[in-house]
This record gives C-alpha cells, structure tokens and sequence, in this order.
C-alpha cells in the first residue's frame, strides 16, 4: 500500500499528507534500495515522480514496535532520518501479561529497543517515546 502512495504520486501531490506506518514500515525500509532501482529502471514511473524512491521513505513516520534495538536503528538510518521520524509503539493488544505482577512485554522490549540504539542521545531517546509524537500532531508538552 505504501508502494502504491509512492509510485502512484500521492506523496507528490500532497506534500503536507503525513503517514505513520506500524511495525517500524515492515519490510518497506529494507527494500528501500530495491524500490528505487525498480523506479529508475521503469521511465514512465520515473518520469512520474519528482524524487527518488528513498526521499519519500524520509517523509515517512514509522512506529518503534521492532523489537530490538538493531532494527530501530535500521530503520532510523534509512535516507538518514535518525529518529525524529520514529514513534513509540506497544503493539498492543498482543503478549498480554500472563500474571497480575508482571508488566506488558510489549511495552517493556520496545521501551528498552530505544534504550539500546547507540548512536541515539537523552532528546533522540525521548522524541521517540513521546516528544516526536506531540510534534506530529500538533501538541505541546
């Protein structure tokens, strides 16, 4: 579906149109590469676009539901977007807590996945679990 945004000249047409993607956009920022040689080998899609693949992924917003920290800063690196793009996420409402003293396991890796993305600092780290999102819709602390 974010394909088809891309390639079809949504993100074009509407720059202002911000898209938030859930578990960390997939498999979409792996891809990245492949998506823009697909483009530049096909001239009526390239014509079509303004950009390269890739400067679209950088408009993108992308969950933090990854599950490590490894695949957060993937995800971050892609078009160099570090994690003023990256959003806090549980994914809820899956791996309940199985007893009443234990705590939401979704919520406690994807906390710690951001903890652990070196390279991040204090204000990256806290633009991820909630500044980012305030800015993204408008909202003051």
């Amino acid at each position: 579906a974010v394909t088809r945004l891309i390639l079809a000249g949504v993100l074009d047409r509407h720059p202002g149109l911000r898209v938030l993607l859930a578990h960390s956009g997939g498999a979409l920022p792996q891809l990245s590469a492949r998506l823009a040689s697909c483009i530049a080998h096909d001239p009526v899609v390239a014509a079509r676009l303004q950009h390269d693949a890739r400067f679209y992924l950088g408009r993108l917003y992308f969950d933090a539901v990854a599950y490590g920290a490894e695949e957060l800063a993937f995800v971050g690196d892609v078009r160099r977007r570090g994690s003023r793009r990256m959003l806090f996420g549980t994914d809820h409402p899956f791996f309940p807590p199985l007893g009443e003293t234990e705590r939401w396991k979704s919520v406690v890796e994807n906390l710690e996945a951001i903890e652990g993305v070196h390279g991040w600092d204090e204000a990256d780290k806290d633009g991820v679990r909630g500044g980012n999102a305030l800015a993204l819709f408008g909202l003051s602390k």
